[in-house]
């Protein structure tokens, strides 16, 4: 009788690497998903079948759909708020800073499509996405990265004084917001890489003309 070979067991280390691979695949998979069946039209097992894992393993790393959700959105955000945070540390006028929170916005939805429109579309609009963090704390930090930059070009007498930074950062995020859901929803045409830079550069010019010292 021959015997059944035995695989050897995986290191810890070997272990501990697959783990966050799997869950990572999972995250990604769950915004494909999200983004072609929507929120509530997917199922569980959808996301498994697009992650080629067994429909448990999901469950061994979030509770429920909900959770899936949450985690997409945390995820998504600590990129953004990373982003944020590069651009404020890096060289550049108040302006140059400004507009490159912009450029990456909508060079991610240039790459990324599908997350951008899970973000407007399911987190932004479903309470239940929130929980991954207090809706005013992640918001207020936001604001304040950008409404330093804004501080820092008035320091500098880049952009007029009598703008108030907290105000001007908000209606900045705000007009972000609401540019790349036109283009999500297909208010504004955003087909092309050509189309989407012009969408990106309208929308910086028109928040910018109201902050540049007269």
């Amino acid at each position: 009788m021959s015997r059944a070979r035995t695989r050897p067991a995986p290191s810890a280390g070997a272990a501990g690497r697959a783990e966050p691979e799997k869950r990572r695949a999972i995250l990604h998979a769950a915004v494909r998903v999200f983004a072609e069946r929507g929120y509530h039209g997917c199922r569980i097992a959808d996301v498994a079948r697009a992650a080629e894992v067994a429909y448990g393993l999901v469950y061994h790393y979030f509770r429920n759909k909900d959770e899936l959700l949450e985690s997409v959105f945390a995820e998504q955000w600590t990129i953004f708020m990373n982003a944020l945070a590069a651009i404020d540390a890096g060289p550049g006028s108040a302006e140059e800073k400004l507009a490159g929170i912009f450029s990456f916005v909508f060079d991610v939805y240039k790459t990324a499509p599908a997350a951008v429109r899970v973000l407007i579309l399911e987190v932004t609009r479903t309470p239940q996405g929130l929980r991954a963090g207090s809706t005013r704390e992640t918001f207020e930090k936001a604001v304040e990265l950008v409404a330093g930059v804004v501080r820092q070009g008035q320091a500098r007498g880049e952009l007029r004084a009598d703008a108030d930074p907290l105000i001007a950062a908000a209606g900045l995020l705000g007009a972000l917001e609401l540019a790349v859901s036109a283009m999500v929803v297909g208010i504004v045409p955003a087909g092309s890489e050509a189309e989407i830079d012009r969408v990106k550069q309208q929308a910086v010019d028109n928040v910018l003309s109201g902050l540049r010292r007269r």
